[in-house]
């Protein structure tokens, strides 16, 4: 297919299946300790929930990649999203904790097949500060997403339990399969497509990995999406548990992070065609390292619980330029080769973040509190990340 405008009805089905990662995320986090409770789990057990998402979610996109380069997008694109409605199924009924970690991995593996194709199709399509552009607005379009989901969660929480949350996300997932049956195409003609077997994946592999500014723009977007994952992971107990927010209020909360997130995504969108992905990404990677220095600064200080809100708020804000332009700047080096590069963007994304998942809490149980071991590790990850993208701009030349 001709590179160009992606039409309307696809970017909106990409934009639905990239609901699919966030919602299984944030919807049933005012529920964590809830599950903690009900399944006699410890806070770094609970949040293993996390855990064997993000690693399936790794596993998966690093299995997707590849594959979609030599077998195509469409069949693997659908099998991904019904497997993911059936995964979820299984984690509403499980009844014990390994059933659902199980189920979790499951969900992650489907998902990530599912994510990473929806980025490899827009990669088909368009290129450039135009896929800059597009991965903007699927920031935003699914940015509907990461603000309601939250808000919904703890209210069906309240009203029906964490595995309430369960059943109504698999009947989401079931709106995303069929939108990728019926409106998505085959975007990676057979011409196109790499040779099966392993010694053509290695070879894509060496010349990803060889390629600097491909490497440091990866490196850039995995360690912010771990910065504010580490935040995500250890907000539930945090804010509800330390600061003694409701889980309504704790929703809410996550909510209106969210929003400046989206809004952020919003101006890249407008601005990203005008003044290129990289000057961004560089922009958004020292607000989110400033950020978080003052997060830890308040954190030992045990401020009010108002401050580090308003901390929290401004890390995840500049995710709305550091999602897009880091990984616009890493995939539109691949050519080709666009499945391997999203399936190793974001398999070493989820795959860190699971990892950071029980970190908080373990950390915290070592004797930081909670606030100050959260913020501790969002600095050192939001330091790689600007060491990172720093030398994807001397890759390319930009040194000032």
């Amino acid at each position: 297919m001709t590179r160009g405008v992606i039409p309307p009805l696809i970017l909106g089905v990409l934009a639905l299946v990239s609901m699919a990662e966030p919602l299984s995320i944030n919807m049933y986090l005012s529920g964590m300790p809830q599950l903690a409770r009900d399944l006699d789990l410890s806070q770094a057990g609970a949040q293993l929930t996390l855990t064997f998402f993000l690693a399936g979610m790794a596993v998966g996109q690093l299995a997707a990649g590849p594959w979609s380069d030599a077998r195509g997008r469409r069949g693997l694109f659908l099998t991904g999203s019904v497997a993911l409605a059936v995964a979820t199924v299984l984690a509403a009924v499980a009844p014990h904790a390994w059933l659902l970690f199980l189920a979790r991995f499951l969900m992650g593996l489907a998902g990530g097949t599912a994510v990473v194709l929806a980025r490899a199709v827009a990669a088909d399509l368009t290129h450039g500060p135009e896929l800059a552009r597009v991965f903007s607005l699927l920031m935003l379009l699914g940015g509907i997403a990461p603000v309601i989901g939250p808000v919904v969660g703890g209210i069906l929480v309240d009203g029906v339990g964490w595995r309430g949350v369960f059943w109504v996300l698999a009947g989401l997932n079931v709106i995303v399969a069929l939108g990728v049956w019926r409106a998505v195409p085959e975007t990676l003609p057979a011409s196109d497509r790499t040779a099966g077997g392993w010694r053509p994946l290695l070879t894509s592999v060496r010349k990803l990995l060889a390629d600097r500014a491909y490497v440091s723009f990866t490196t850039g977007f995995i360690f912010s999406f771990a910065t504010m994952f580490a935040y995500v992971s250890a907000s539930p107990f945090i804010l509800q548990e330390h600061y003694g927010f409701s889980p309504v209020q704790y929703a809410m909360i996550f909510a209106a992070n969210t929003t400046g997130m989206f809004l952020v995504a919003l101006l890249n969108a407008h601005l990203v065609t005008k003044v290129g992905p990289l000057p961004l990404a560089r922009i958004g990677n020292i607000v989110m390292l400033v950020a978080t220095g003052y997060l830890l600064t308040v954190a030992l200080l045990d401020a009010p619980r108002w401050y580090i809100l308003a901390g929290l708020f401004t890390v995840v804000a500049s995710m709305g330029l550091n999602f897009a332009d880091n990984s616009a700047l890493a995939i539109s080096r691949a050519g080709k080769a666009a499945g391997s590069a999203s399936a190793f963007l974001g398999s070493g994304q989820f795959l860190l973040a699971g990892v950071l998942s029980p970190i908080v809490g373990l950390v915290a149980s070592a004797g930081l509190s909670q606030p100050v071991a959260m913020a501790a590790v969002m600095v050192v990850t939001a330091i790689i990340a600007t060491v990172g993208v720093h030398s994807g701009a001397r890759a390319l030349g930009h040194v000032n």
